[in-house]
Formats: structure tokens, sequence, C-alpha cells
């Protein structure tokens, strides 16, 4: 079955799918780096700004899932902009969806100017995955959880079921080195 197009207004339920699993839900705030520095106040689904467009702090209040999933759609939404605005070539709905759900996390600024996005828009689709693992870093350092979660981008961008490239990727990437051959789509 040949794979479907992105209409470049919808947010594909792949997107969604691999942000909620990546991110878990929080109803109360939290710091998504934990105690180390470099982290930024989160809620919901990873959500960094609240529903009166406030910068999320630790005296935000709780939210339900139902708010969450409100919060996630709106920001997906903004990030599938930033997809549709910046990138200039036809992309599958799987493609979409992973440069949605990398966007959501690193956004539309660093998706503007990544090498990535110079290399999709001349036509070099070959080369998105590789330059998705580039951007594993938190204030310098990589992280684990950063190469899992662009490891499982860059499978999704590969045509990967978005379920199946996530527990792919905490099952088989337990270090910096890892970047295992994606499976057949």
């Amino acid at each position: 079955m040949p794979a479907l197009l992105w209409d470049r207004k919808s947010v594909p339920p792949a997107a969604t799918v691999v942000v909620k699993r990546i991110e878990g839900f929080f109803s109360n705030p939290y710091d998504d780096n934990g105690a180390l520095p470099g982290g930024t106040w989160t809620i919901g689904y990873g959500t960094i700004v609240d529903a009166d467009g406030k910068a999320v702090t630790p005296r935000t209040a709780a939210i339900t899932e139902a708010q969450a999933q409100e919060l996630l759609r709106r920001d997906m939404g903004g990030a599938a902009r930033d997809v549709a605005q910046r990138v200039n070539v036809e992309l599958t709905e799987n493609e979409a969806a992973a440069l949605i759900s990398w966007t959501y996390n690193l956004g539309g600024g660093n998706l503007s100017k990544s090498t990535m996005l110079v290399k999709l828009n001349s036509h070099q689709k070959s080369g998105v995955p590789t330059e998705m693992r580039k951007w594993i870093n938190q204030e310098g350092k990589p992280l684990v959880g950063l190469l899992r979660r662009r490891w499982a981008e860059a499978a999704i961008f590969s045509g990967i079921d978005p379920i199946n490239a996530c527990v792919l990727a905490w099952k088989n990437i337990d270090s910096l080195d890892d970047w295992p051959d994606f499976p057949n789509a």
C-alpha cells in the first residue's frame, strides 16, 4: 500500500502517538531534566506554556488529562504549521509525523536552522535520519533519552509504525553508541 501524502494542514495521528508515548502524562508541573541543570518546566505531555499562554512553572496549577490533550493539540498544531512553512517538498504522513514530533521537542527555530531542513528541501530525504541523530544534546551533553527519541523519530520518518519505533528505541538503545538499523517498514 503506498504511503499517504501529508495534507500540510493536519497533525498526522502518528505524531501525537509518539509524543504521548515519549513524554508521558503528568498532571503536575515537572522539570523535564530532573535535578540536573538545563531543564524546562513542563506539564501534561511536555507542554511548556499553559492554557493562559504563560510559561509553566513549579506553581502552575495541576491539569486533567483532557486539558493536557487540548494543550497537546494546540502545541502539535503549532509544530505542524512550522513544518508546513519550512519544508518545501511533499511529505508522507509518517515523514511529517516524525518532523512534527522533532519540532514539538526542539522548536521551529531549530528546524529552520538545521542541516536536516536543507537536505530535506534539496530532495535528500535519505539524509534526514542521520541529521536527526545529531540533535541529542541538552546543555551541551548528549543524552541517551534524546538519542532514543531521535531514533524513534528517524524510524517513523523511514516508514516504521510509531508505537513499534518507540518500543524498539527503548528496547535496543542503551548507550550513546547505539543506533540500530531500521527494520523494514
